[in-house]
């Protein structure tokens, strides 16, 4: 799943890479008012692909590999509508396509983007946790229960979140080694 994400990832960063070289290009060789009327259509056309192209880009680095329970999937977003609204980066973002046309700086604040969604939603995350007791908790009083969050089904290990079916398969696969 993540390796064909990441695919997608590259090939909408290629392609706004070649628009914003091309709106560059543009903007170098027309002034922008003739852009804007004599071009007008292939003008608004190449702007309306770059600002397509820039959304899809954007959601993919902010939300790739974020883990949501359907459950709260509302208040997930409203978490994430928020951030994205309150931190100003959007007006930056547009700003970095469109005046600077410039695809590091581009992916600076997509970044910086992705880093604010993720410290947010990790409050969200605390306010939804619970004990995950394991079998050899019930074995042994001396190993801790893990901690759990339900709105996105991962236990906390090594203040990291590690979704529940892989923290499952690697144990599983430890009890075989050990036996």
């Amino acid at each position: 799943m993540y390796k064909t994400q990441d695919q997608e990832t590259a090939l909408l960063r290629e392609e706004l890479s070649k628009l914003l070289t091309t709106l560059k290009h543009n903007r170098e060789k027309v002034p922008l008012d003739i852009l804007k009327t004599r071009y007008k259509k292939g003008y608004d056309t190449l702007c309306e692909r770059i600002r397509h192209v820039a959304s899809d880009y954007v959601k993919h680095i902010v939300l790739c590999g974020i883990r949501i329970h359907e459950d709260y999937l509302d208040e997930a977003a409203a978490v994430i509508n928020g951030t994205i609204e309150s931190c100003g980066i959007l007006k930056q973002l547009s700003k970095a396509a469109f005046s600077h046309q410039d695809i590091n700086e581009f992916d600076s604040l997509a970044g910086t983007l992705r880093e604010k969604v993720l410290a947010d939603l990790e409050s969200f995350y605390r306010k939804h946790l619970g004990l995950y007791i394991t079998p050899e908790c019930l074995e042994d009083p001396e190993v801790k229960p893990l901690i759990y969050c339900v709105a996105n089904d991962c236990v906390l290990q090594d203040g990291k979140w590690i979704p529940l079916e892989l923290y499952e398969s690697s144990s599983a696969c430890l009890q075989e080694k050990c036996v």
